[in-house]
């Protein structure tokens, strides 16, 4: 089903680190981009001006001004000129992708060198994400990283880039590596794969669905699907964090309006009491997993450009379960009483909200 549009289709034999947030993720990042001898293609919805932003870019500049091809995207919103513009006088190729209203935001997270070693998840370039926070990256080796090379070929060309100098070779496929299919998705294109793909991971579940998310908005025919699992039997798990990184007041409403109904069907809200956690995991069974940059909400599923990983290993799986099951002890579980105790005015106006979260 993910391989109807080109480029997405699964790729076997590559090599899967599953990363959290660490001062050792960081390093290990750094060390690929110095090892880098021809490219590094980087695309970011956030690249800060902070600790872990300026270290990065001093070391894109280090590659560039080595002669290495040094592309780069980000948001523009988030960069300041004169950050950016350092990063282009040692010979950075920078494109931005601007925030405009009722326009597609670019969500894609992508760190790929010399087209052998690729990067995705749920990071962005800042110090909350290495150290601050709880989060979720990929590191890659393999045929996949081609397919996610393609990925962002596409949204440099849309931002008008020149192309890379370095044709990407399918690498060859590692003895008793994982198959991983990497889908961008693309809003124009109309298909929603991920969403689709997380829906049809709901009807086909026997067992359990668990799921991680920073925020949670989910469309209509997903929030159906996960009461349709609840009521089947299945455990059906979604862990929120508590605390945000946005004002409360602004994101916990747009969330609450959909608790009642999951709730009721038996499905298992537990909202995170630790620090905030921008990991984004999916489990079904202990066979399909998936990381990437997609949140459980209207906009990334449905309104974004994003980057997702499918793995079909029981390994990773079993790894990407452990992430979520571990976290279980710093959660509490929504029961219908402590729902009935929310403002009347978030239960009450469910249709308000619910719109609203559409576009926001």
């Amino acid at each position: 089903m993910l391989s109807t549009l080109p480029e997405r289709e699964p790729t076997e034999g590559n090599l899967v680190e599953l990363l959290p947030s660490s001062p050792e993720q960081f390093l290990l990042l750094q060390d690929d981009i110095m090892a880098a001898k021809k490219s590094i293609h980087m695309e970011f919805f956030i690249f800060d001006a902070d600790f872990a932003g300026n270290v990065i870019r001093t070391a894109l500049r280090l590659k560039a001004l080595d002669g290495v091809e040094v592309q780069f995207i980000a948001e523009d919103f988030t960069t300041r000129a004169d950050f950016v513009d350092r990063m282009k006088k040692s010979g950075v190729s920078v494109k931005h992708h601007p925030f405009l209203p009722l326009r597609p935001r670019n969500h894609q997270k992508y760190v790929l060198v010399d087209g052998t070693v690729g990067y995705t998840g749920g990071m962005n370039v800042a110090r909350d994400y290495f150290c601050d926070w709880d989060d979720m990256v990929v590191r890659l080796r393999g045929p996949v990283v081609e397919k996610m090379e393609k990925a962002f070929a596409k949204m440099w060309a849309r931002r008008h880039g020149k192309p890379s100098a370095y044709e990407t070779k399918v690498a060859e496929p590692y003895e008793g590596g994982v198959i991983v299919q990497s889908v961008d998705e693309d809003p124009k294109e109309k298909d929603h794969l991920s969403l689709k793909a997380y829906i049809w991971a709901l009807e086909h579940a026997r067992h359990y669905f668990y799921a991680k998310t920073p925020y949670f908005k989910p469309p209509k025919e997903f929030a159906d699907a996960l009461v349709n699992a609840a009521l089947r039997g299945v455990d059906v798990r979604i862990v929120i964090p508590e605390h945000k990184d946005s004002p409360a007041a602004v994101v916990v409403p747009f969330e609450r309006v959909y608790f009642d109904d999951l709730v009721k069907a038996g499905v298992h809200i537990l909202l995170r009491t630790d620090q905030f956690d921008h990991a984004k995991l999916m489990v079904v069974d202990d066979y399909l997993s998936a990381v990437g940059s997609i949140n459980l909400d209207v906009l990334s599923m449905v309104s974004n450009y994003e980057s997702n990983l499918f793995f079909y290993d029981c390994g990773v799986a079993a790894q990407v379960k452990q992430f979520i099951v571990d976290d279980l002890e710093n959660c509490y579980e929504l029961t219908p009483e402590m729902i009935a105790d929310y403002p009347a005015w978030q239960r009450n106006f469910k249709w308000f909200f619910r719109g609203l979260g559409k576009v926001f």
